[in-house]
């Protein structure tokens, strides 16, 4: 913890003062640094050049940044750089307000490790803790999570601090607006007396400066803006939808839009991973991105979308970190953000260079009050989905024209007939498989191929009656195919 930055980088002991251009100068580590290429990261943001070379340093500091700024890699990064791999005890520990914020850093971090093999874990409340005991039992170096859950943890004498010279406080200021201040007070307390502590928060309420004075030595203040994303360009709509019809009015919106191409976003890997089977059985053919894939998997699937070679893709936040691909004409909030910033940042992936994007965000009736706070924290507006929207920079009649770029004028208007094929379940077909298969031999879209229903020995698919025939006959499949 104690590298002074490499390269050409201007740094001053005890001043927020540093210019660099790339990770490289920042001193960090090789293992480090091919993570960061991997995943797409470029160049450090503002709270990254200032934070990361002050933590390596082995000061304490205060950020006071928002969401959205890059802190997780701030502090995540000189973290793991800490950390010791053959040392199973708990070196590092980091808290955060809520389990949605607790899921997204034990994410990033382990995509930053993957390559030194350090073991994340997650503790937050809502999941079977006799879990995350048995997780804890077997080797954590670094935990995550949210205060309830680890001062349970604490007294079942499970998670011990003795050894976490490693603190991060992530915003402390929800974390003071939901009244777990005095937890955090006693975690701080349970962790030995010269670790290192980094605490992030968007204000500095007198609490919070109170803790910092109470628990921390001499820290460094760093405080950046969160970077200015314009929305100017973006249309933007809800939709108030049932839970358990989320996802079939998911598949109605991507086949009346159409998109180029289209992130849809959720906000767990395990709700990522659920989406795309659940999309899959409705004939929606879609890749899926989180953090808790393969090296190979992530790539092949970045690579693959941003060769625009598929045109869907359901990601969660932290995976979709480092995708900037112009061509995304459609943002959709599958889940809604945990925060306005949150909100901002996924829409500015489309709208890019000029051009209109549009960003459709489904609700339940319960999260309706969520957009209202939205509207007023990005200065926007928010139309209900089937109404006008306010017009963005671009005219329709451009819009419109860069639409069918990457597609074939929509064959779903019109009739439609079912193929029944004779192959099912019985011999391993899946509705992905039926798609994949019409797309091929016919270059349908996959909005086309409608209610794939896979049985023990059949399966039934829509499509425009128009094509049918050329269906039935170029469909390479082992089974004949017949027409009703």
């Amino acid at each position: 913890m104690h590298a002074e930055p490499r390269g050409n980088s201007s740094w001053i002991p005890g001043a927020s003062v540093y210019t660099v251009t790339t990770f490289a100068e920042l001193g960090l580590s090789e293992p480090f640094l091919e993570a960061l290429k991997h995943l797409g990261y470029e160049k450090p943001t503002p709270i990254q050049e200032q934070t990361i070379p002050a933590l390596l340093a082995g000061r304490d500091i205060i950020g006071q940044a928002q969401t959205g700024t890059g802190k997780t890699a701030a502090f995540g990064l000189p973290l793991l750089e800490y950390i010791d791999a053959d040392v199973q005890e708990v070196q590092a520990l980091v808290v955060t307000p809520t389990r949605e914020l607790c899921i997204q850093v034990t994410q990033a971090l382990r995509a930053y490790g993957e390559r030194k093999g350090v073991n994340v874990v997650a503790c937050f409340g809502g999941a079977p803790i006799r879990t995350q005991m048995a997780q804890l039992k077997e080797g954590a170096q670094v935990v995550v999570g949210t205060p309830g859950r680890l001062m349970d943890l604490i007294s079942r004498h499970v998670l011990f601090l003795s050894d976490a010279r490693y603190v991060v406080l992530d915003e402390a200021d929800e974390m003071l607006d939901l009244g777990f201040i005095e937890d955090i007070e006693f975690i701080l307390g349970r962790s030995p007396t010269g670790r290192q502590t980094a605490l992030f928060s968007a204000t500095m309420a007198p609490p919070i400066q109170a803790l910092a004075e109470n628990f921390m030595y001499d820290p460094e203040l760093i405080k950046v803006k969160a970077p200015t994303l314009t929305v100017d360009t973006v249309e933007q709509f809800f939709v108030e939808v049932n839970e358990r019809e989320k996802a079939d009015m998911l598949a109605k919106i991507v086949r009346d839009e159409r998109p180029d191409q289209a992130i849809i976003f959720v906000r767990t890997k395990i709700g990522a991973d659920r989406l795309g089977r659940s999309l899959g059985d409705r004939g929606v053919r879609v890749k899926v991105l989180h953090g808790d894939m393969t090296q190979g998997q992530r790539d092949g699937v970045m690579l693959a979308f941003k060769g625009e070679r598929e045109r869907l893709l359901v990601a969660t936040d932290v995976a979709a970190r480092g995708l900037d691909i112009s061509g995304v004409t459609h943002v959709i909030n599958y889940d809604p953000p945990n925060s306005p910033d949150v909100y901002v940042h996924r829409i500015g992936r489309t709208g890019r260079v000029g051009r209109s994007g549009r960003a459709i965000t489904l609700i339940t009736p319960k999260q309706r009050k969520e957009i209202a706070v939205i509207e007023k924290h990005a200065k926007t507006e928010i139309a209900e989905y089937g109404k006008p929207a306010p017009t963005p920079a671009e005219p329709k009649p451009e819009r419109e024209a860069r639409r069918p770029r990457h597609t074939k004028p929509s064959n779903g208007t019109g009739p439609r007939v079912k193929l029944i094929i004779a192959a099912g379940r019985d011999a391993g077909v899946e509705p992905k498989d039926i798609v994949e298969a019409i797309v091929d031999q016919t270059h349908l879209e996959n909005d086309d191929i409608r209610n794939v229903r896979v049985l023990d020995r059949f399966t039934v698919v829509e499509v425009p009656k128009a094509r049918a025939d050329e269906v039935a006959q170029k469909l390479d499949w082992k089974a004949e195919v017949a027409k009703r």
